[in-house]
């Protein structure tokens, strides 16, 4: 076997992570700003640097938690950084960060340049390459305070790697647990890495290999160990009170993120199957390759990272937070590994190709549209103003102690909350000296403030020279082509277990399915008309302007409620047809009362003062008797308001809008009451549209019911068809 050359691998890696490092460059010259955020003026100024200037400074504070993080390498990294420029400069911290960023994508490429062959070694850094570049992981690129992420994924990877390849002892094993070590002072979920080496020698090796476990199983349990003590000493409140508040809460959680970054039902299945058969591929396979074990560990430390996140975060799950993004994409990368692994050896080769294709499109576009709407358009829109903001507020106190910009809510929100906090430091003529000179025009240039902007500036250059480089490292790689890549190739065969482990997950999921009260309900808008219009709803409720600011026709008004998803805004009335800016008295068409209770699904502000929703008791002739108030509570989504009209029965009421308000949260909407002779009927409403919180996960179990039930047949199938394994490595 003719063996590939090193410094081929070594300049496609180079190629790579210049490329990376260049396209954040130009996101932080675009977007960030000369005046550090939110939590760097207590994590960073006033832990570390105040008393570093007062000549107080302690190693311990270093190690001090941050929620129920240990972000120590970032706590002196950022120390670093002002000690030996002189300056705190959110420019050069993120310029920082950058690197360490690209350093790991240059390790990561490197390992994969010399283990797989051309074609998939340039596949899988292109998906790497692509993902990095892209600003879906805003956070990380533009604040200073992120260095964790980075130093998380570069000690994860030379965990990983080094105790799968490395003898149990050896100094490359030993530096491989240093690494594992190191990671738990940067994000309190890397205790999940040495579990996952554990797991990955219980899955693919023999008993024997038992002793390679412990040093990482202690590692783990010093990881979780940190963690009950952080959580001990640490008050139930802020980002220790969004655990999830259920099973089913946190499986939603966990389910959308192992979908990132599609983020639509049913994604996690097509993006996570690769790494499942795969892992199936590997079960008790005793002599399985080094790079493959290293593959299985990463995509089980990405597992466990999103089942993590679900956990620690689940209770006000709301989709993606770019900054979590970087870890999530180490599950990305492990499935497309797989893919390069297992394709050229699957059967039904179109098939195969095909799903292959299928999975690229969804995470490609996924990446697309985190970076390109949500949160980033977002930030990308306001982030120079925001920016100018901050630097206008600093300089006022600096210059004529003017606290009022710094205390206006709209700058304590971009800036940080505590403005005595503030104040204290820049009332300090030390501090004062290391803010940059486009802050504090009195301090002269730094060079090293001058170096990384240069850089900034240059980012495209970079970015080309680079590109260069990399297309050389791809042309290098194809020439030194080797007559057998490094990894033994992938040979295919029947998995006994993975058909049974498919029907299991099918009757799981079914039976998680029919928690939902109305199970086989998938389409969102039956499921919304079955809540809000079930039978004894009176509608269509006809509503009508009786008077108002503006002139509209009552259909008009029919879907005029903010309200999400797109789907419910039409079966509600509401007084927001253009915005908020519409005052009116809205009345419904009557409607006889004819049970004692009506049950009025709402949504808005309708009990603040100038708002309201009544129900007006009139005579058959119209004549007005009395009107019936919503007193709240405020319903922070939909509620249900059980309206008491037993005295009323056999006249007639019309529904009331009453909307006075033109502030932004002050808009009013119904739909149509529903007449019932159970007061509980609105709670029972109200529960079910809990369940609406979950649909995403109602629509996910449903169709991994459906995917792993085929997979389950097609397995029984392919057993009978095929009952004698072979060999399982050439």
């Amino acid at each position: 076997m003719r063996p590939r050359p090193h410094w081929p691998s070594i300049v496609w890696a180079a190629g790579a992570a210049g490329v990376v490092f260049a396209a954040r460059l130009r996101e932080i010259r675009a977007y960030t700003g000369d005046v550090a955020i939110n939590d760097q003026w207590k994590i960073e100024a006033a832990d570390l640097l105040a008393p570093w200037l007062e000549g107080t400074l302690r190693p311990w504070v270093f190690f001090s938690p941050h929620f129920e993080h240990v972000p120590m390498w970032t706590r002196l990294t950022a120390w670093l950084e002002v000690a030996l420029t002189g300056r705190w400069d959110p420019f050069v911290q993120t310029t920082v960060n950058a690197a360490l960023y690209a350093g790991f994508v240059a390790l990561f490429t490197h390992w994969v340049a010399k283990n797989l062959r051309p074609a998939g070694a340039i596949g899988v850094t292109l998906l790497l390459v692509f993902a990095s570049i892209l600003p879906h992981a805003w956070e990380n690129i533009t604040w200073g305070f992120q260095s964790q992420f980075p130093f998380a994924l570069i000690f994860l990877f030379l965990h990983v790697r080094g105790s799968v390849s490395h003898g149990t002892g050896t100094r490359a094993w030993w530096r491989a647990q240093a690494a594992g070590i190191a990671g738990l002072f940067t994000l309190a979920g890397m205790w999940i890495a040495p579990v996952a080496v554990v797991l990955t020698c219980a899955w693919v090796g023999p008993s024997a290999a038992r002793r390679r476990w412990i040093v990482p199983a202690l590692i783990a349990v010093a990881g979780l160990g940190m963690i009950a003590v952080v959580r001990a000493h640490a008050p139930p409140q802020g980002a220790f009170a969004q655990t999830a508040g259920s099973p089913l809460h946190f499986l939603h959680a966990l389910i959308d993120l192992m979908g990132w970054p599609a983020g639509r039902p049913g994604a996690f299945i097509l993006l996570n199957i690769p790494l499942v058969v795969f892992a199936f591929q590997l079960r008790a396979r005793r002599l399985a390759a080094s790079f493959d074990q290293t593959v299985l560990a990463l995509g089980l430390w990405g597992l466990g990272q999103a089942a993590a996140l679900a956990f620690a975060r689940g209770a006000d799950y709301g989709g993606y937070v770019s900054r979590y993004g970087e870890l999530l994409l180490i599950l990305v990368l492990a499935n497309a590994l797989a893919i390069a692994r297992i394709l050229p050896g699957l059967p039904w080769r179109k098939v195969s190709v095909a799903l292959a294709g299928a999975w690229l499109a969804t995470t490609c576009f996924g990446w697309w549209e985190l970076a390109h709407g949500g949160h980033t358009a977002y930030f990308h829109l306001h982030a120079s103003a925001h920016a100018q903001a901050r630097r206008e507020a600093v300089q006022s106190y600096l210059q004529d102690r003017d606290r009022s910009r710094l205390e206006a809510q709209a700058t304590r929100w971009i800036l940080y909350q505590d403005v005595d906090q503030v104040t204290r430091l820049l009332d300090d003529p030390r501090f004062q000296a290391l803010l940059p000179t486009s802050v504090n025009p009195s301090n002269p240039p730094d060079a090293a403030g001058t170096f990384v902007r240069s850089l900034q500036y240059r980012a495209e250059v970079i970015g080309g020279v680079t590109a260069l480089l990399l297309a050389a490292g791809a042309f290098c790689l194809a020439r030194a082509r080797p007559a057998a890549e490094p990894a033994p190739r992938f040979i295919i065969e029947p998995t006994p277990r993975l058909h049974w482990f498919s029907g299991a997950v099918a009757l799981a999921a079914l039976s998680l399915v029919a928690c939902w009260p109305r199970p086989l309900t998938f389409g969102a808008t039956a499921r919304w008309h079955a809540l809000l219009n079930p039978p004894g709803a009176i509608g269509p409720l006809g509503v009508e302007l009786v008077t108002g600011s503006e002139t509209y026709p009552g259909e008009r008004l029919v879907g005029a409620a903010p309200l999400a998803p797109p789907s419910l805004q039409r079966l509600f009335t509401g007084t927001a047809p253009e915005g908020p800016a519409l005052t009116c008295t809205a009345w419904s068409r009557p409607f006889d009362v004819t049970t004692p209770w009506l049950v009025v699904p709402h949504a808005g502000w309708p009990v603040a003062h100038g708002n309201g929703l009544r129900l007006r008791i009139e005579e058959k002739d119209g004549r007005f008797i009395t009107e019936v108030d919503c007193q709240g509570p405020n319903p922070a989504w939909i509620g249900f308001w059980a309206a008491d009209v037993r005295e009323y029965v056999g006249l007639q009421a019309r529904l009331v809008l009453y909307d006075g308000r033109p502030e932004s949260e002050s808009w009013v909407a119904a739909s149509a009451p529903i007449a019932t002779a159970d007061r509980g009927v609105a709670d029972t409403l109200a529960k079910e549209l809990a369940w609406e919180r979950l649909a995403g996960l109602h629509s996910s179990l449903g169709l991994l019911a459906l995917v792993a039930g085929l997979g389950s047949a097609v397995g029984f199938w392919c057993q009978r068809r095929h009952p004698a394994p072979g060999s399982r490595l050439e």
